[in-house]
């Protein structure tokens, strides 16, 4: 342990270094090559993300011993908005939150791994890393301008280079495997056959009251759709396709649409007509069926 410890007394701003690297590179992924469209927080985080690729490569290529007070504003304020940004998704402490009033809802979660892991959650991770690594490096007050003998100590071109070079080259691999995967193929033009051009969402349970059912599926519309679909339904430009009155909704019934908003759309699904992707529950892990049904009824309501 001790030399564990001794190793990363040394070298804490080299594993902040490829953490921001990593950080920035799985982003650039998820929205370039996945498909997935930031929101107002993402962008927050990136914009607090980024530099830190480039100032702390800099700073280790200078042996600045004031890096980790360049570092840490950076990533202490990256640190708060992430973990607001993931509380926002996965509890109700900011139900009332102004965040994202237009564009990509922040409440949208395009991965959910192991029913905890989001992208916000991966932000909050990388930045408290470099949190922890550069409040370690401050301590023992890295990186050293000489060494122990007082000689001054070379610029560690290999070491930030070769780290650099590595992330860049995975993420590479992943970028070009990516694309390749995830082609856009053109839509047939009718996905499913016709079952059912009922306007009524028939699948409500019977003596549902339909006022309470449609103020419900509004205003988890508005939560969790308009962003992306628009607050009329009829789609965004560059964003999400036209709900309301779309042959879609004509041409399904509401099992069809529902179990497709549960599946969400792939970049490479053949029915994928808008270039991005749609998470699988729009997002939105913890609607009900019910829930969603409600969603439905609401945009084939006239």
């Amino acid at each position: 342990m001790d030399r564990i410890a001794n190793w990363l007394n040394r070298n804490s701003l080299y594993v902040a270094l490829v953490a921001a690297w990593v950080a920035m590179c799985g982003s650039l992924y998820f929205s370039e090559v996945r498909g997935y469209v930031p929101c107002v927080l993402c962008w927050y985080q990136r914009i607090l993300m980024y530099p830190l690729t480039l100032l702390i490569s800099i700073g280790l290529l200078r042996r600045d011993g004031n890096l980790p007070h360049y570092v840490l504003p950076f990533s202490l304020i990256g640190l708060g908005v992430s973990t607001y940004h993931y509380l926002l998704e996965k509890t109700d402490l900011f139900a009332g939150s102004a965040a994202c009033q237009q564009g990509v809802s922040c409440t949208t979660q395009w991965i959910n791994w192991f029913g905890f892991v989001t992208i916000p959650f991966l932000a909050l991770t990388a930045f408290l890393v470099i949190s922890i690594m550069s409040v370690i490096a401050l301590v023992n007050r890295e990186p050293a301008a000489q060494d122990e003998e007082g000689d001054p100590l070379r610029m560690p071109w290999l070491p930030v280079s070769g780290l650099v070079v590595i992330v860049l080259a995975v993420f590479a691999g992943l970028f070009v495997s990516g694309t390749q995967n995830t082609q856009v193929v053109p839509a047939p033009a009718n996905l499913f056959p016709i079952l059912s051009l009922t306007p009524a969402a028939g699948t409500m349970q019977a003596g549902a009251d339909s006022t309470n059912v449609m103020v419900h599926g509004e205003q988890l519309y508005l939560q969790s759709c308009a962003a992306c679909h628009g607050l009329d339904g009829l789609g965004v430009v560059n964003l999400g396709n036209q709900l309301r009155n779309s042959d879609f909704f004509a041409d399904n019934s509401d099992e069809q649409v529902l179990a497709m908003i549960r599946a969400g759309r792939e970049l490479n699904d053949p029915a994928n007509t808008s270039g991005l992707v749609m998470p699988p529950s729009g997002g939105r892990p913890d609607l009900s069926d019910d829930d969603i049904l409600a969603i439905i009824h609401y945009l084939r309501a006239p």
